[in-house]
């Protein structure tokens, strides 16, 4: 059963030379034949990409985790207040607090952090510190990196595809047009043919 399927689709694809197919069926199937091979053309520059994007990344990551440390930070004051909004409820928005933590070389530090709104003076919060002791954002993860060059590949090679599915469709539009467009043609001539004999 799946090889018939297979040799239907085949036939569909590339019409023989004995098949009813008119030059724009031979066009539409060479177009369909061309837009999947551009599509599976497409997946090794698309993972090239990403493979890039990683080996860029990969360093920076590697990086940034040796130099930077999650340590505990103390309020030192209030967060900000809680708001409530009429719609959703409480929003958890954050705002700069004042907190002291400790550096990486055993010193003690004082600085703002952000502490979410309802958050109480003496509350214990992790932050990440560079080696100076410094809040820094956290390090970009070697997961990320790696959703990060999956993520790029997949989305370069969906929009190839895209485009290809987008330049096929809007090509089968105007074949069909001009198909309709002939079949009418036809259509007159033969009932030209039927009323003036």
């Amino acid at each position: 059963m799946p090889a018939d399927r297979v040799a239907r689709w085949w036939r569909v694809l590339v019409p023989g030379r004995g098949s009813v197919a008119r030059l724009s069926d031979r066009a539409q199937a060479g177009l369909l034949l061309g837009v999947v091979l551009v599509a599976l053309a497409a997946v090794p520059f698309a993972a090239a990409a990403g493979s890039e994007l990683y080996g860029t990344q990969k360093p920076v990551s590697a990086e940034q985790v040796a130099q930077r440390s999650l340590v505990t930070a103390v309020l030192l004051a209030d967060g900000p207040a809680t708001t409530v909004s009429g719609r959703s409820g409480v929003v958890a928005n954050s705002a700069p607090t004042d907190a002291a933590w400790p550096a990486p070389d055993g010193s003690r530090r004082v600085g703002k952090v952000a502490a979410d709104e309802g958050a109480r003076r003496g509350e214990q919060l992790s932050i990440w510190v560079d080696r100076a002791g410094n809040p820094v954002p956290p390090p970009l993860s070697a997961a990320a990196v790696l959703v990060d060059a999956v993520c790029l590949a997949l989305g370069l090679w969906a929009s190839v595809c895209l485009l290809l599915a987008l330049g096929y469709g809007t090509t089968v539009f105007a074949l069909n047009r001009h198909r309709m467009a002939e079949w009418q043609r036809e259509w007159d001539v033969e009932q030209e043919k039927r009323t003036h004999p």
